[in-house]
């Protein structure tokens, strides 16, 4: 019998939630949400241990070291898919990781500032191909999919269009609200209440369908911007070789509880889009986004911050 399919007696003590962001911010939220969920569910505390640093290499290194029992697991995003890509990672995520569930997608949409004339994807690529240095994009963390897309946006732009990086999401929203910034990838939680006083404009959203957050806005891919479908994600991994049987009890627990009224409307307001998902599922997800990644890693040159 196999490590992954012997009987296990699971959970035997609290289970400690590794979440490489520091506290507070909807990341940590989420995190919160889900541990104080899932601890009623299994009849354990679940607690949350916040391990920020090195671009969450330092969380994703003591989960994959941790013991295999289900007692240890990492919160991350889709972050861990590109950090590979930019510099060497202590760990092998096909190898060192088992995929449990994605909980929250996280589309970003291409916002410009909304003083801007263009009203379409095809307007705003045709107004930066004709006068690149006029206009610029943002991101607020190095090496997340919003800087990924504001890279690969400009790969074949003759002369280069100004990438700006902020402090962080907000600060990129505040420098497009004082016209420093043209246009950002953008999550709805951080621009909502501007494109809806019409500070910003929207223009697309990233991933291969509409948004339910935005169904009104069309997909790049629909305008015709093919390399924008890998979606940015929470999800939940337990250590490589974790048994069968604990990924399938977390997974079970972790969709009724992303199936719960009061935690779908939470995920909702703080702009995300709740996701029911299965371990067989979120393992293919990885394996294509992985690829996908690194594709635009290599078209678009990307390099990580100094």
């Amino acid at each position: 019998m196999d490590l992954q399919s012997r009987p296990v007696s699971f959970p035997a003590r609290p289970v400690r939630l590794i979440v490489p962001f520091p506290a507070g911010g909807v990341a940590d939220a989420v995190a919160r949400l889900l541990a104080e969920r899932l601890a009623l569910r299994l009849g354990t505390p679940v607690e949350v241990d916040n391990r920020p640093g090195a671009s969450g290499t330092m969380a994703g290194d003591l989960v994959a070291k941790a013991s295999s029992d289900g007692h240890t697991l990492l919160f991350h995003q889709a972050n861990m898919l590109i950090q590979p890509g930019l510099e060497p990672v202590p760990y092998d995520i096909m190898r060192d990781f088992t995929p449990v569930a994605r909980v929250a997608a996280s589309p970003l949409f291409l916002v410009i500032d909304g003083h801007l004339p263009m009203t379409t994807t095809q307007q705003w690529i045709t107004a930066v191909r004709s006068s690149p240095a006029s206009y610029s994009y943002g991101y607020g963390q190095p090496g997340s999919p919003s800087h990924l897309y504001a890279e690969y946006a400009v790969r074949s732009m003759p002369n280069g269009v100004p990438l700006v990086v902020a402090k962080g999401e907000t600060a990129v929203v505040q420098e497009m609200l004082a016209g420093r910034i043209s246009a950002c990838f953008c999550s709805w939680a951080a621009v909502q209440t501007h494109v809806r006083s019409g500070a910003l404009r929207i223009l697309g959203v990233t991933g291969p369908v509409r948004s339910p957050l935005m169904p009104h806005v069309p997909t790049l891919q629909e305008d015709g911007m093919d390399g924008y479908s890998a979606l940015a994600w929470y999800g939940v991994m337990a250590p490589g070789k974790t048994p069968r049987a604990i990924v399938a009890r977390l997974a079970t627990e972790l969709d009724s509880v992303t199936n719960e009224r009061e935690v779908r409307a939470q995920l909702i307001a703080a702009g995300l889009m709740p996701v029911r998902d299965s371990p067989e599922a979120f393992a293919t997800a990885i394996r294509a986004e992985s690829v996908q990644w690194q594709v635009i890693l290599r078209q678009a040159g990307a390099r990580p911050e100094p």
